[in-house]
């Protein structure tokens, strides 16, 4: 730790529901809380699973309800939170808490802000960007979860480049085991997880399921998530005949055991930050086939440790899963590749420590 090391540390983020940043942020605090004063604001009352899992290890949790967008009690009671735990720097996650965070310490005059860029995508509100551009602007670091994620910060938000860290995300190895492997005869199983959200093309996921499945007539498919495209996607696998072949699960804790039972992991999505899922399915030790966007291709070599497509190809990736399953050995090899790769690169205490670096930054 350096002279000035920072001691009260608040965590922002706009919810604790299922989610990677959410993931992140328990696993921060968990880390930090021995040598730190670690105090988790929540904006809203969508607070589990974390919130409890972040309670039970010993951190607490201050919830603002919250009533609309860039409430103004809501910030003025983050303000008045930040001055009662009289919080030395608070570490935002996510675009708006990054914004609810800034206007929060605009008010205290007292707390260090650091923000955080964790998903490339442009905020559709006029306002909200304006803010955001404020919020990095004024804050003391900017987070990015990946290099592509902070290129994507200075081009559309106006990051300086000298304010922006790369954090990767951290993966509890030591949670996963080895991925099964599948022999003649098995019937296959690839999985998904993530929220059922259009970022997340699951349409793409659907179509390639059923390229796949016309090749494997044994095949079944499982994507873990909830959110607000369920009916459209229920709708779609009517439509395409893969009633009883594809399911979609409801969020579960068991995310280990499930990695441990399938035999591939597709990430279909048109933009991500760095996607924990594949860290996780990297770490299990299940070869990953997923669209190269926002920080993915940091965490995949094409052809090495997974496979790479563009998004939106459902040609490809069907090829590129069939191909897998046609060739088991070099399945195989490329999960324990991706394993050693998870837990070489992208440990949790690799992410803890850069985390610290950037809060000891603020003060050198």
């Amino acid at each position: 730790m350096s002279d000035r090391a920072v001691r009260r540390l608040g965590l922002v983020i706009g919810q604790l529901t299922y989610g990677g940043a959410e993931g992140q942020l328990y696993e921060l605090a968990r880390a930090l809380r021995d040598t730190h004063r670690v105090t988790v604001y929540c904006l809203s009352s969508a607070r589990e699973p974390f919130g409890g899992r972040i309670e039970a290890a010993g951190v607490p949790v201050r919830v603002l309800e919250n009533k609309r967008n860039l409430d103004p009690g809501r910030i003025l009671g983050l303000a008045r939170a930040l001055r009662e735990d009289r919080i030395e720097i608070a570490h935002a996650f996510l675009y708006i808490a990054s914004a609810y965070a800034y206007l929060a310490t605009r008010i205290t005059r007292e707390t260090r802000l650091v923000t955080s860029a964790r998903n490339c995508k442009i905020e559709p509100s006029r306002l909200r960007r304006a803010v955001m551009r404020r919020a990095f602007r004024g804050s003391s670091a900017v987070v990015c979860n990946s290099r592509r994620m902070a290129e994507f910060a200075q081009e559309h938000y106006d990051v300086a480049p000298g304010r922006t860290h790369v954090v990767y995300n951290g993966v509890d190895t030591g949670r996963f085991g080895g991925a099964r492997a599948t022999g003649h005869g098995e019937a296959v199983r690839i999985g998904g997880i993530g929220r059922f959200e259009v970022q997340k093309n699951y349409p793409l996921f659907l179509e390639a399921a059923a390229a796949v499945h016309r090749r494997y007539p044994g095949a079944r498919f499982e994507i873990v998530g909830e959110g607000p495209e369920r009916a459209r996607l229920e709708s779609a696998i009517e439509r395409l005949g893969l009633g009883g072949v594809v399911v979609l699960s409801e969020p579960r804790e068991d995310i280990a055991a499930f990695l441990s039972g399938i035999d591939q992991f597709w990430l279909t999505s048109d933009w991500e930050g760095t996607p924990n899922v594949v860290l996780e399915a990297m770490a299990a030790g299940v070869p990953v086939v997923a669209t190269a966007v926002g920080g993915t291709p940091e965490l995949i070599e094409h052809g090495k440790n997974g496979v790479l497509i563009e998004a939106g190809d459902r040609e490809a990736l069907a090829s590129n899963a069939l191909a897998l399953l046609g060739d088991p050995v070099r399945a195989a090899a490329m999960g324990r590749r991706a394993r050693e790769e998870a837990a070489s690169r992208f440990s949790l205490a690799a992410m803890v420590d850069a985390t610290t670096g950037v809060y000891e930054s603020i003060y050198a």
